[in-house]
């Protein structure tokens, strides 16, 4: 099984420039929630078949769609050639200059478009286009998972400041190397610097040296594979006690593990910190002061693609919702979810009679209570459904005193 891509981190082109810009000439007012003047554009999160993505259209009114995903791993914006066509752009093999759209902020997204190994296709057969660190790194860019939507403000007439005093919120200091942005999360009390990647959908993935640095053992976790933009990559499974960034703690968290190191993509360590952990705050990055700003969610609980990560667990599965059901990822040894016959791979459906709120979760508590649930499995490259015909209730009482 070919997993979801796990990160978007092209850095095709790297361009400094300058940043811990001081708070001199910033007038005090505008360093606290940001005022109306201050926001030049608030863009509403896009609908998706892939949760943890954050797709949005920047294309100015009675414009064609301008859909981009916004990736804080990518140094710059990248599109595919197919989806580069696909948005009406003549794509030319040599060009050695930008292309360039308008967008609502007033200013134009200068991008690229990936032909090292094709002028017509992705090689990996997946297409995007993706907003990097060379359109965010003029802006405070914060990003509201609840109210799913980002905002771009003005950092003249708004700053993140250095500290605050809620104990809901707190001030990080971050670097910006080659426009991506560098924080340190702490891992079983163990700093790492980690890049803030919200082009990855999953709470962190650390290379093989980075997670033997932080004292962080992975397995193999039947099924499990991994993707990204440059190709297959081997990933193994591990579960954080503790992750900590700034000051506020996640517990039991999921960790995905690339022992051989995935392609150089997350700065010095290999390693990124992705929208999963991201989401249980509203987030604030201050590029040009180099400052993250985060407010606690009091509405969160430690998730994995946007799933309950502890029901998750508890089944004994990893999965991913999708249009066609829950995508099965990885499967735990001697789970309920193997003594019920899942196979990575598989779509999950719901229970019966549930509505589409809540499947995931539905489904996930029907696995750990033994229940019939049917499932889309591949059969000789045809998708067929099959029924999972479940556990007697004496059996699953049985194994739930295990």
């Amino acid at each position: 099984m070919l997993w979801r891509t796990v990160a978007l981190s092209i850095p095709l082109l790297f361009v400094c420039f300058p940043v811990g810009a001081t708070d001199s000439g910033v007038p005090p007012a505008v360093s606290g929630e940001p005022s109306p003047d201050a926001v030049i554009a608030e863009v509403p999160f896009l609908r998706s078949d892939e949760p943890n993505r954050i797709l949005v259209d920047l294309a100015p009114d009675n414009y064609a769609p301008l859909r981009m995903m916004i990736d804080t791993g990518a140094a710059d914006s990248v599109l595919t050639p197919r989806y580069a066509q696909k948005l009406g752009v003549s794509v030319e093999r040599l060009r050695d200059t930008p292309y360039r759209r308008a967008t609502r902020l007033g200013r134009d997204l200068q991008f690229w478009v990936d032909v090292k190994s094709s002028d017509t296709a992705s090689k990996t057969g997946w297409e995007y286009g993706l907003l990097g660190g060379t359109f965010l790194r003029e802006y405070v860019v914060e990003f509201d998972f609840a109210g799913r939507h980002v905002r771009f403000l003005n950092p003249e007439r708004y700053r993140v400041p250095q500290t605050v005093t809620a104990e809901d919120e707190a001030v990080v200091p971050v670097r910006v190397v080659e426009n991506r942005v560098l924080v340190e999360v702490s891992f079983e009390g163990k700093p790492l610097a980690l890049l803030i990647d919200t082009g990855s959908p999953d709470t962190a993935i650390l290379s093989g040296a980075a997670a033997h640095k932080v004292g962080i053992n992975s397995a193999p976790l039947p099924g499990m594979r991994a993707g990204t933009v440059w190709g297959p990559m081997e990933v193994e499974f591990a579960e954080a006690e503790s992750l900590r960034l700034g000051p506020f703690e996640l517990q039991h968290v999921p960790v995905m593990v690339a022992p051989k190191g995935w392609y150089n993509m997350g700065s010095s360590t290999d390693s990124v910190i992705g929208y999963d952990v991201l989401s249980q705050f509203l987030v604030r990055i201050d590029y040009p002061r180099q400052r993250l700003w985060l407010r606690r969610r009091s509405d969160t609980e430690v998730t994995y693609c946007g799933v309950p990560y502890a029901l998750q667990r508890r089944a004994g599965l990893l999965v991913c919702p999708s249009s066609r059901g829950l995508w099965v990822l990885g499967l735990f040894p001697d789970s309920d979810a193997a003594h019920l016959g899942i196979l990575p791979g598989d779509f999950l459906l719901p229970p019966a009679g549930e509505k589409p709120e809540g499947a995931a979760s539905k489904t996930l508590q029907a696995i750990v209570a033994g229940g019939h649930l049917s499932a889309w499995r591949q059969q000789n490259g045809t998708p067929v459904e099959v029924s999972l015909p479940g556990r007697s209730r004496d059996s699953a009482a049985d194994d739930s005193k295990h």
